[in-house]
C-alpha cells in the first residue's frame, strides 16, 4: 500500500490516470503564478480564443467575465484537492466531486477513486497544503462553450508516514509542482470540470510574495 508512487499519488492531488477523459475542449498550452501572477508573457494575455485550426482569434484580458467564470472552479477544485487529511477527506472529497461534470464524476466512481483517494490517505496518514498556482497559456474556441486551461499547482506534504516518503523520494514541508490540464465546459451558468490530465510531481520552489 505505502508503494502506490506516481499514480495514486496523483490520485491524491487530484485524480490519477482516471482523470484522462474523452470529453476534451479546445487545444493548447500556456502559464502564470499564486494568486494569481503570470510569470513573464511579454505583455500579452494567457487566455487565447482559437479557430478550428488552432490559430488564434482573439485574446481576453484577465479580468473578462468569461476567463473569471472558467478561472473561478479550477481555483476552487484545486484548493479542494490540495488542501486535505485524512481528517476532512470526506468533505474534501465532496467538494471536489461538485465541480465535476456529471458524466466526468460517473467515470472517476466507476474507477473507484473516491475510494483508492481515501485508501491511500488514511493509510499513509497523508496531509497536504497547496503553497501556490500558476497560470499558463489556456484557449477556448470561437462559442466559448468549452476551454482548456493549462496551469500548476505547488503542494507540500504536511505529514505523512516515513515509509511512504521514503518510497516515493518525498519530503515533509518541501515544495512540489504539478502541471494540469483542465477540461471546462459551460453547463447552464456555470462552468463544470470535464477531464483532467496530469504530470507526476516535480521538486519545485516555493513562491516568493
Amino acid at each position: 500500500m505505502l508503494r502506490r508512487t506516481a499514480l495514486l499519488l496523483a490520485a491524491a492531488l487530484p485524480c490519477a490516470a482516471a482523470c484522462t477523459a474523452q470529453d476534451r475542449p479546445a487545444p493548447s498550452t500556456g502559464r502564470a503564478a499564486a494568486a494569481p501572477q503570470a510569470p513573464e508573457h511579454s505583455g500579452q494575455s494567457l487566455w487565447h480564443v482559437i479557430d478550428a485550426d488552432g490559430r488564434t482569434t482573439a485574446q481576453l484580458p484577465d479580468d473578462d467575465p468569461v476567463v473569471s467564470a472558467v478561472r473561478k472552479p479550477v481555483v476552487l477544485h484545486s484548493g479542494a484537492v490540495d488542501n486535505r487529511d485524512e481528517r476532512i477527506l470526506a468533505d474534501s472529497t465532496a467538494q471536489e466531486f461538485s465541480f465535476y461534470a456529471p458524466a466526468f464524476a460517473d467515470r472517476l466512481r466507476a474507477q473507484h477513486y473516491d475510494t483508492k483517494l481515501a485508501e491511500l490517505f488514511t493509510a499513509n496518514h497523508l496531509a497536504t497544503r497547496q503553497v501556490g498556482i500558476a497560470w499558463y497559456r489556456s484557449t477556448l474556441p470561437e462559442d466559448l462553450a468549452t476551454a482548456k486551461v493549462e496551469m500548476e499547482s505547488t503542494i507540500e506534504f504536511t505529514a505523512a508516514d516515513p515509509g511512504y516518503l521514503t518510497a516515493n523520494g518525498f519530503k515533509l514541508d518541501q515544495p512540489y509542482t504539478q502541471h494540469r490540464t483542465v477540461g471546462l465546459a459551460r453547463s447552464g451558468d456555470r462552468w463544470v470540470i470535464t477531464a483532467i490530465d496530469k504530470t507526476a510531481l516535480q521538486p519545485g520552489t516555493a513562491p516568493t510574495s
